[in-house]
């Protein structure tokens, strides 16, 4: 397996010269090699792999569930991938042998029964002692998992908090959320991107219409929900690609665009993955805490 060092050195260089980490291409690597269902994968010490399977098939299969085993460095969690559910996980440098890959419940889903499945296995080659060494310089090199969540068109935004739309300066978005219990008018979405704070509107769905600013800047930002007498939490998550069109024009009274520069978008670097054909459906199933 190759190891390529040169994107985290470019990446590296682009932040110390100011440039937003949301708006960076992910650093070259090897794609993660994926991993069929029911089969064993012969596989090497710090390596990457992913599996994918399609929202809806059975029960346990839906965003958020847990990829586990005592062979990864951590579990994975399959997050939607335009028609896929996909988690990556990282091979053990210390790991040799066949070791199990089940499905587990997702972390802190209290509302859903308790998932173990099957899916496969991997088998580890063994290494020596300096080469367990290397990989371990090598895995902590690696970029993150990206927590980023791609969800068809047509679903609604956002599905989770996680679910990241890309969207030009100057374009409307519109934000709802169904199962937040919120009263019309109680709740207001807040974000540094749009050119002012919106209220939710609507009875049992509540939702609103947001403009990203002419000026804002490429990157990821958060969106802030603001819900009277309750403490703001971080709702959703949008980036802003490009520039604006020409003639791109706020509407009267937005804040100037010093104020918001100062308030910097709150930017996440990485590169992302996920959604299914059976998405729309789960777009309620929101799990905001556990998502963050």
């Amino acid at each position: 397996m190759k190891w390529k060092k040169a994107g985290a050195v470019v990446l590296s260089a682009l932040l110390l010269a100011g440039v937003p980490a949301g708006a960076l291409a992910v650093p070259p690597a090897d794609p993660p090699r994926p991993m069929p269902s029911g089969a064993e994968l012969a596989v090497s010490p710090g390596e990457r792999i992913s599996v994918s399977t399609a929202a809806g098939v059975s029960g346990d299969a839906r965003n958020g569930v847990r990829v586990v085993s005592t062979a990864f460095v951590s579990d994975g969690t399959l997050r939607m991938d335009d028609r896929l559910l996909t988690a990556v996980v990282t091979v053990s440098c210390t790991a040799a042998g066949s070791y199990e890959v089940r499905f587990g419940s997702p972390v802190g889903d209290e509302n859903v029964s308790k998932i173990d499945r099957l899916w496969g296995s991997v088998r580890v080659a063994p290494v020596e002692a300096a080469e367990r060494e290397a990989c371990e310089r090598r895995v902590a090199e690696l970029p993150p998992v990206s927590r980023e969540e791609r969800w068809p068109e047509d679903s609604g935004w956002p599905a989770t908090p996680w679910d990241v739309r890309t969207v030009r300066p100057g374009e409307r978005m519109t934000a709802s959320d169904g199962v937040a219990m919120a009263s019309d008018g109680e709740v207001t979405l807040s974000s540094p991107g749009f050119t002012r704070s919106v209220v939710m509107r609507g009875a049992k769905l509540v939702s609103a219409v947001v403009q990203i600013r002419c000026d804002a800047r490429p990157g990821l930002y958060v969106v802030r929900w603001n819900e009277r007498g309750k403490r703001a939490e971080v709702w959703a998550r949008y980036r802003v690609v490009d520039t604006a069109t020409p003639g791109c024009q706020d509407p009267v009274g937005t804040p100037r665009a010093s104020a918001v520069r100062r308030s910097a978008p709150w930017l996440l670097g990485g590169a992302a993955a996920l959604a299914a054909s059976g998405a729309v459906g789960y777009a309620f199933l929101r799990r905001r805490k556990a998502s963050r």
